[in-house]
């Protein structure tokens, strides 16, 4: 009946810096991406959430994927170090049911 389309996988870069007595996330491929957390961890989630929604709405309106954001073939490329109290972090991600 319905042909369920595949999953896609993407590889992204999340950026998380203390601000004041929270964490700062931002994925710098997609633009306008920042969120933040109450620990690191926290960031680094609703950022990865974030990250999800944003692909799948780039996906649905056949939209360009940036071309920071990975597929899970492409070679994974850490940006350079970060600056004082910033840390960079990989994740992987699943967008389903597009």
């Amino acid at each position: 009946m319905f042909d369920k389309k595949p999953d896609i996988e993407f590889r992204i870069h999340i950026v998380v810096e203390p601000d004041e007595d929270v964490f700062h996330a931002y994925c710098p491929a997609l633009k306008g991406l920042h969120t933040c957390g109450d620990t690191e961890e926290e960031a680094i989630d609703n950022a990865k959430n974030a990250a999800i929604a944003y692909l799948h709405s780039l996906i649905k309106h056949g939209d360009p994927i940036p071309v920071g954001a990975l597929t899970d073939n492409e070679e994974d490329k850490m940006p350079p170090t970060p600056g004082k109290g910033m840390t960079h972090h990989t994740r992987d991600l699943v967008v389903a049911d597009v």
